[in-house]
């Protein structure tokens, strides 16, 4: 069973070291302020910027904090998934008097918050406003300007491919341009601004991002950014894996050791450890390493969907749709989750209920493709042609609405665009499927599929002219074929 245990991108290691200069060793972690207490701005910051909670807790117990913990700093924390270890951290040093408040550093963090708790629930569309307005409130952070770039990807947080424009995407750039130099001393600052450039400066700041997180833990407790791969569950034989547990001890690596030797309550830990007990079967310490990465993380939709998986491999179907709906509570408006708790539906002939889970999404998000290959999938399962065009349909529609260009909306809807065309084909819809491939030849006129597929479509209309003039533009246009000797 595929498991994905450790997140963010791989960092390099330090053979260049003395490239960078006397100047970049003036910001090593060693003579600069990145031990300092986390701010309120920091906290939020990481948390909306895909840092895990527990590795933010690890952070609150070496640097403290340089606030008083309010009830409603608490709330606000929890809203944006630091339910937890997190959570019980903060309570825990302003109860014992480790808060450190320092005259003056008091920053303003209302919008980050709203920022960050819209991205921890999916809302990434409604979260991009908040991010934006944090920047004006707290200029001098760079928590705002890192999370606000990372929502001008193609792709937003939730793993929904977006249509972003290049210009976009050079605001991100630059915006995490002045994040690492706001935050020169931050790793992660470094490590986003060097994935997104496409130049030679991209092993500089990869470099730096090395250097300057020596516990090699602020980088890869960082969620990966890439799209997270939804599939259709298949257990394999019905009771295959009923083995009963093994009492084999792990097989403990020596970078997990170290990690846990640091601090043994990263829910990261926990996810590795239940990986190296799964390999020797001892299926009583997954679940129980399982059981504590929630107790330290209780928000955190990634271990539930790894939860999930294993027991859904298991054929503990129950144990696995309670993860999978924890998944949905977590992130109401994500829509990874939603797609994979209905494809995990469908698969488990749970039929009615995954297309009110794809359904919700649709509603939500008008023009979201994944939601809508999904549903179109699911009804074509289901032998229902008529709900797959209704929804190809309603979904084109509303994605035709985003787009000023028709070339970039054929460009980017083109296989839904064509397989409705071949549906209403097949449907006998026959008019509307004529009017939609020659809609296509304008965009796409060198395609020869296209002309011969409009052929087909003429020649049931009885336009035997036309269809063969098609027929004959296919042929010429088909690279493909080799002309006789």
């Amino acid at each position: 069973m595929p498991q994905q245990f450790a997140a963010g991108a791989q960092i390099l290691t330090k053979p260049h070291i003395l490239l960078l200069g006397l100047s970049f060793l003036l910001l090593s972690p060693r003579a600069s302020g990145q031990q300092a207490p986390l701010d309120q701005a920091e906290i939020l910051g990481r948390l909306a910027a895909g840092n895990t909670p527990s590795h933010i807790a690890h952070l609150v117990k070496t640097r403290g904090v340089s606030f008083s913990v309010s009830q409603d700093f608490l709330y606000r924390v929890k809203l944006a998934g630091g339910e937890g270890i997190l959570a019980e951290r903060l309570l825990s040093a302003e109860q014992s008097g480790e808060s450190q408040p320092i005259s003056g550093t008091e920053v303003p963090f209302e919008r980050l918050a709203k920022c960050a708790e819209l991205i921890h629930t999916g809302a990434t569309d409604l979260a991009k406003k908040e991010c934006r307005v944090s920047i004006v409130e707290n200029p001098k952070s760079p928590w705002p300007l890192l999370v606000t770039a990372r929502l001008l990807q193609q792709y937003d947080l939730t793993g929904n491919v977006m249509e972003t424009s290049e210009e976009n995407l050079e605001e991100g750039r630059e915006l995490l341009r002045r994040g690492a130099t706001l935050g020169a001393n931050l790793a992660v600052a470094h490590q986003l601004l060097g994935t997104a450039l496409d130049s030679n400066e991209t092993a500089t700041e990869l470099e730096k991002a090395s250097w300057l997180d020596p516990e090699q833990l602020e980088i890869s407790e960082t969620t990966a950014q890439q799209i997270p791969r939804i599939s259709y569950v298949d257990g394999g034989e019905e009771g295959s894996d009923f083995t009963d547990s093994s009492n084999e001890p792990a097989r403990i690596d020596p970078e997990t050791a170290r990690r846990i030797e640091l601090e043994p309550d990263l829910a990261s830990n926990h996810r590795r450890l239940a990986f190296l007990y799964l390999q020797v079967g001892n299926f009583d310490q997954v679940e129980s390493e399982f059981a504590e990465a929630i107790r330290l993380e209780p928000d955190n939709p990634a271990i539930r969907s790894d939860l999930a998986v294993y027991f859904l491999s298991r054929h503990n179907e129950d144990a696995g749709l309670t993860q999978l709906r924890e998944c949905v509570r977590i992130a109401p408006f994500g829509i990874v989750p939603h797609i994979f708790l209905a494809n995990t539906l469908q698969s488990l002939g749970k039929t009615p209920e995954a297309i009110s889970e794809l359904q919700y999404l649709t509603v939500r998000y008008p023009a979201a493709v994944a939601a809508t290959d999904s549903l179109v999938e699911l009804y074509l399962q289901q032998n229902d042609p008529k709900a797959a065009i209704a929804e190809l349909r309603r979904s084109l529609k509303a994605s035709s609405l985003i787009y000023s260009d028709q070339s970039k909306f054929v460009e980017a809807r083109y296989q839904d665009l064509n397989q409705l065309a071949q549906l209403l084909k097949e449907n006998r819809e026959l008019d509307e499927a004529g009017e939609l491939y020659r809609f296509l030849l304008r965009y796409q006129p060198n395609s020869y599929s296209l002309h011969n597929d409009y052929g087909n479509v003429l020649q049931e209309q009885g336009e035997v002219d036309q269809a063969v003039s098609e027929y004959n533009e296919a042929i010429r246009l088909d690279t493909s074929r080799v002309e006789p000797l």
